[in-house]
């Protein structure tokens, strides 16, 4: 399995961490959050007791659409969504109820252009459920995704800019992959407000800084943790002395996968001027049940000075059938830290070994040149639709030449 903790799904908040390393124009704080662990404590869902069912729909019940039916189930696919019906102020008021745990709920939001801005809020006044909803194209591909409010607030909202023309978006409510027990059903209300016109954001470029050069971190999740320098000589005896040309071949590796966008790699070795504003990803040491952690899934790149640890000595032969050569490990550190760095980039989880973005992969496939594809979103995201992984960043950092 892909032990990449993109930090429970990087949505959830758990702590602050504060990084004392090489950094650039970015400060010394960074937000560490880890996925996967199941992990409940504090998770208190809602704002209220489980209420009775509330049938799917529009709130209004008197609303009609020539679109298709604006009540009631089966709505759980594209094919069966609800449409939303929205006044001459362009607002639509939903609610429904999350029947059990993965039970889906989806609406038709309609047309919108490149430009539109799209604001929902999804709440649970009268459940403990633990809401998650994500929005998605006329081609089934997830544009926007979120699980809380915060840290505390497990409720959902999105303010989002739509970047393409698309003649249908939709939206998918249902329970967080990571709810706790009696979190994983209830009914919720979610408000929609569409304003039209107020413009596509330009791409920005992001530098990514790969920092050999080690230093601590004090993490709740991971406690005190020092990250040692990077040194290929911790990994195996097969790459002793060998550390400079490695750090070479991952950074060569890195750039690859990124090479069609507006992302430029660089190294602590030869970092940038004083002041740039990086994503900066750190380089060394080991974990017994990761290889990499990011510290947010960072949609449409809102930061850019978030963080990521790869723990390059955990890339050790025996994780491999075969021990790898010098060239196929920088592969396979290097595909694990694109992956670390889309979420930086708001790339979220895949199910697709041929992915870079993929969660579920033994670590023999890190090994294979994994790219930024279209797949199925990860199943502890979404049980349905996909992620264009090379439109968002194109989306984001624009691409090379453009």
């Amino acid at each position: 399995m892909y032990m990449s903790m993109t930090i429970r799904q990087a949505y959830r908040l758990v702590t602050v961490s504060l990084l004392t390393v090489f950094l650039t124009g970015c400060g010394a704080g960074a937000v560490f959050i880890i996925d996967g662990t199941g992990d409940t404590s504090g998770n208190t869902g809602g704002n209220g007791g489980t209420d009775g069912t509330v049938t799917d729909g529009n709130r209004d019940e008197t609303a009609t659409s020539n679109l298709g039916k604006t009540s009631d189930e089966p709505n759980d696919t594209f094919a069966e969504a609800i449409v939303a019906v929205f006044d001459d102020s362009d607002i639509a008021g939903l609610q429904g109820t999350v029947a059990q745990k993965s039970d889906l709920d989806v609406y038709l939001l309609g047309a919108l252009s490149a430009g539109d801005q799209l604001t929902i809020n999804t709440t649970t006044p009268n459940s403990a459920l633990d809401v998650s909803v994500a929005v998605f194209d006329s081609a089934f591909r997830v544009v926007y995704i979120n699980d809380d409010v915060s840290g505390s607030n497990f409720d959902s909202t999105l303010t989002w800019i739509v970047r393409r023309d698309s003649d249908a978006f939709y939206l998918a409510i249902t329970n967080s992959a990571f709810a706790g027990t009696g979190q994983e059903s209830g009914s919720y209300q979610s408000d929609i407000i569409v304003n039209r016109g107020v413009g596509v954001p330009a791409t920005m470029p992001q530098i990514l800084v790969i920092d050999f050069d080690g230093g601590t971190i004090d993490d709740a999740p991971l406690g005190p943790t020092t990250i040692p320098a990077f040194d290929a000589d911790q990994i195996s005896d097969s790459y002793t002395g060998q550390t400079e040309i490695l750090k070479g071949l991952i950074r060569d590796s890195i750039a690859r996968n990124f090479s069609r966008f507006n992302i430029e790699v660089m190294t602590s070795d030869n970092p940038p001027a004083a002041g740039t504003e990086v994503a900066t990803i750190f380089m060394g040491g080991f974990s017994s049940t990761m290889f990499g952690i990011a510290d947010n899934v960072d949609l449409y790149n809102a930061d850019f000075c978030d963080d990521a640890i790869i723990f390059s000595e955990s890339f050790t032969p025996r994780i491999f059938t075969n021990t790898p050569s010098l060239e196929a490990l920088a592969e396979a550190i290097g595909n694990v830290t694109a992956h670390e760095a889309g979420h930086l980039l708001g790339l979220n989880h895949v199910d697709d070994d041929a992915a870079i973005m993929d969660d579920r992969s033994s670590a023999d496939a890190f090994l294979e040149d994994q790219e930024f594809i279209s797949a199925p979103l990860s199943r502890d995201i979404m049980s349905l639709g996909t992620q264009d992984a090379a439109m968002l960043l194109e989306d984001t950092v624009g691409l090379v030449g453009n």
